[in-house]
């Protein structure tokens, strides 16, 4: 029991100070045993302060999808495109979020030139060159570590698909390297000066 202080008359006097003291500090962390949970409460529903959660996130169709408008290729492989996505999402919490938010600078006709400059005026750069990287080179490197998505179907082995084969496959029987290459449609300087010679002469009307 707390006692009061007595003045030195022998009356007793105003209460010791250290019940007020006691009285104050027991008002004040029952005040705000009270509020705490109010203000948790009113903090989490306030329209101010989103949760986490509810921020948007791209999920594998639409990866692909932006994958084809950041690369230009019409037509792209699923399966290649839903690990490239689930393993680019593991190396970065953020990144389905900020792929969302780059999937929003699509537009119809756009090109992969076009989407590019959107991502850089929007802070997205280094999202876009991770997707494209990833699909050329069918890695996902983050801190100096690699993994490995996919290998023959790289978009840097399909886009030489017809002349080249990936490294340690075989591309057609044993020896196919000492066939000629196939024609890549543009004519050396020894085939275009043949071509010239071969050319019949125009004609041109002579008056006598």
């Amino acid at each position: 029991m707390l006692k009061e202080k007595i003045s030195p008359d022998g009356d007793p006097g105003t209460p010791n100070l250290l019940r007020r003291h006691a009285l104050k500090t027991l008002a004040v962390a029952t005040q705000l045993a009270f509020l705490s949970p109010v203000a948790a409460l009113a903090q989490s529903s306030s329209p101010a302060a989103p949760l986490a959660s509810t921020a948007p996130s791209l999920d594998a169709p639409g990866f692909l999808q932006l994958s084809k408008a950041l690369t230009g290729h019409a037509s792209m492989n699923t399966t290649f495109g839903t690990r490239l996505f689930a393993t680019l999402s593991a190396s970065d919490n953020s990144f389905a979020t900020r792929a969302a938010a780059l999937a929003h600078q699509m537009r119809a006709g756009q090109t992969p030139q076009q989407l590019l400059a959107a991502a850089n005026a929007a802070g997205l750069h280094d999202v876009a060159l991770a997707i494209v990287a990833g699909w050329y080179t069918g890695t996902v490197t983050r801190d100096h570590h690699s993994k490995l998505v996919a290998y023959a179907d790289s978009l840097m082995y399909a886009t030489v698909a017809d002349g080249l084969s990936p490294p340690t496959y075989c591309a057609d029987g044993p020896l196919w390297w000492q066939r000629p290459p196939p024609a890549a449609g543009v004519s050396t300087p020894a085939e275009a000066a043949r071509a010239r010679l071969a050319a019949p002469a125009p004609i041109t009307n002579k008056q006598a």
